[in-house]
């Protein structure tokens, strides 16, 4: 896997967070893993949208 770039991301608080992002290859389907600063694993939901595998908390991309 390469790492691909980090995301900025905010939760409901407004605490600001970044996610990892790592591209790379299984066969010939493209995988992507989310890493969460803290080192948690994080699930795509859209393209704004994110939460955290763990605790269920919902995370917003910060656009600006």
């Amino acid at each position: 896997m390469e790492y691909a770039g980090r995301i900025l991301v905010r939760d409901k608080a407004g605490a600001r967070f970044q996610i990892h992002e790592w591209r790379g290859r299984r066969m010939f389907k493209p995988v992507r893993r989310f890493i969460l600063e803290t080192g948690q694993d994080v699930v795509r939901l859209s393209f704004d949208s994110y939460v955290v595998g763990q605790t269920g908390e919902p995370l917003t991309r910060i656009t600006s």
